[in-house]
């Protein structure tokens, strides 16, 4: 059945891009009384699908140049998407006023490469973000820096991971939580580039993404573990007077829809139900995606830590992740559990934000008195 949600999941949103391509080429057509339109749509699809394509392709590549046009296409897909957003708003508009045709359609176009243009300028700012916690049973007051979706790749880059290894220092948490898609891209598996995982001052646990298998899964693992940070593989651990949990990255259980799918035929569901807890100190879960989480409540977990959503990262997609997603940016609590989400400390398939932030987050957690 998950299967075919997914199938049908991404025919919709083939056939929403077919529909937009052709508007988009009628539309522009129109607005500048062009006689071209197959013209005009070979040109929007060779733009859109040859950007798509080159992103895809990336993620095992350590070219260079296929990283640059890699991030080229994520600025064309974003061009694209605000193009369409403001072709569509001018179409209502005309209805009721009438305006010279040509001014609308160089105002889209010029909006839409403005709106590019602040998005990209915004994804290369990385912002701390503080949230206190109240966890029952807590003896001291415990900082932990949570630390997700870095992408390392053609995206980011070594000085990418040295400022934030400089501004997790800084604050001197107590524990740093890497919550997996700390790399997407081959290119970065380098000790070049991981081996300033070795400067941060705290212990590091990590836990694996769905990006991470996408690429050479068993190098990326070995170098991470290679400069001092502690993997943790469906597994326990104690310290500092809690206990922290780290899974792969796996579905919910064998019946949620996930739009990544993992492959791992153990499920959150089945491999938390065979981890020994503890009861007298709290636990902290950390899994890539904030998926799973009644079964995080049923195991009595005190505060559970994921990334991978990125808020969405690009308006209007942001109005929309609730819906995959309802945990999806900041904290909740469902029951007795606390869930953190992460809008995380990079970005992916576009190198833009709008409407969310690059950050990294100090978690605060405050023994609860009552």
């Amino acid at each position: 059945m998950n299967e075919l949600l997914l199938v049908v999941f991404y025919l919709a949103i083939f056939t929403t891009l077919l529909l937009s391509i052709w508007y988009t080429g009628r539309r522009l057509c129109n607005l500048f009384k062009l006689d071209a339109f197959w013209t005009m749509q070979i040109f929007i699809t060779a733009g859109v699908v040859g950007s798509v394509g080159i992103i895809i392709i990336s993620a095992r590549s350590t070219s260079i140049l296929v990283g640059n046009l890699s991030i080229l296409g994520g600025y064309i897909l974003t061009f694209y998407v605000y193009l369409i957003l403001t072709l569509l708003l001018s179409h209502i508009i005309q209805i009721i006023w009438k305006p010279s045709v040509t001014w609308v359609g160089i105002s889209a176009l010029f909006f839409a490469f403005a709106v590019t243009a602040t998005g990209a300028i915004w994804a290369n700012i990385l912002v701390i973000k503080e949230t206190k916690i109240n966890i029952e049973g807590l003896k001291k007051e415990i900082n932990i820096m949570h630390i997700s979706d870095v992408h390392l790749g053609h995206h980011r880059a070594r000085s990418y991971l040295a400022n934030i290894v400089e501004k997790t220092n800084m604050l001197k948490p107590d524990i740093v939580l890497i919550t997996g898609d700390l790399v997407d891209s081959n290119i970065a598996l380098s000790s070049d580039v991981l081996d300033l995982l070795s400067n941060f001052t705290s212990p590091v646990y990590f836990v694996g993404g769905n990006h991470e298998n996408y690429i050479d899964t068993k190098r990326a693992f070995e170098l991470i573990e290679q400069y001092g940070v502690r993997i943790l593989r469906n597994e326990v651990v104690e310290l500092q007077d809690i206990q922290i949990i780290g899974l792969d990255y796996m579905n919910a259980d064998e019946n949620t829809f996930d739009m990544h799918p993992s492959n791992d035929t153990r499920t959150i569901k089945t491999v938390l139900s065979t981890l020994a807890l503890k009861t007298d100190i709290p636990s902290i879960l950390m899994h890539h995606s904030p998926v799973g989480i009644e079964y995080a409540v049923n195991k009595g977990v005190d505060l559970m830590i994921s990334g991978h959503t990125h808020a969405g990262q690009v308006f209007p997609f942001t109005l929309f992740i609730s819906t995959l997603f309802p945990f999806n940016d900041g904290l909740y609590r469902q029951d007795k559990t606390n869930v953190f989400v992460t809008q995380g400390a990079g970005t992916y398939m576009l190198r833009v934000r709008l409407g969310t932030s690059n950050e990294i987050n100090l978690l605060r957690l405050i023994p609860d008195k009552r």
